[in-house]
């Protein structure tokens, strides 16, 4: 015997609104780089593919424009690409509990908001796009890395006791 829902409880009808709903409403972008996924390079890859194909489809083959639009193509597809890798990586390495390793580690860590701001600045061009997701540039690693920035630990003031595990001594 089924009952009447209250006039606190949601309907069947409201539930299914809510859950269609949600599966239209985008995710949040992350604010860090370390955040990134694979998922988040695809449509910022095919969203770039299609502006791209639009400008090269507008020039005649043979053209100076033609082939400048499909040499931008092919470096922003390889970076796209790229980025999925290192993303890969990134995440293999989080997962074996390597997330701090100085050296190659970190040096991925900055090509990942590298890559993807590149892609970002270059998505920016067509901001205007009704499919343009609004695409932020990543300017720090983590939150840690952010505060890193904003002030000394400590009371020192060198750069190395500053950035720690973020600054060039990471990098090989």
């Amino acid at each position: 015997m089924s009952r009447e829902p209250t006039e606190d409880e949601p309907t069947e009808d409201d539930i299914r609104r809510a859950l269609e709903l949600a599966e239209r409403t985008p995710r949040p972008t992350p604010l860090y780089s370390d955040d990134l996924v694979e998922a988040d390079v695809l449509p910022l890859q095919e969203f770039l593919r299609a502006r791209l194909a639009e400008l090269e489809g507008r020039w005649p083959m043979g053209s100076d424009e033609r082939f400048a639009a499909r040499a931008l193509t092919s470096a922003m597809l390889s970076t796209a690409m790229r980025l999925t890798e290192e993303i890969t990586t990134w995440r293999q390495a989080l997962a074996e509990g390597r997330g701090e390793e100085p050296g190659l580690l970190q040096t991925l860590r900055r090509d990942i908001g590298h890559d993807f701001n590149q892609l970002v600045w270059a998505a920016q061009q067509w901001r205007a796009h009704p499919d343009h997701e609004r695409w932020r540039p990543r300017h720090y690693l983590n939150a840690a890395h952010l505060a890193s920035l904003l002030g000394p630990r400590s009371g020192d003031t060198s750069t190395d006791a500053v950035r720690g595990p973020y600054g060039h001594e990471a990098h090989p």
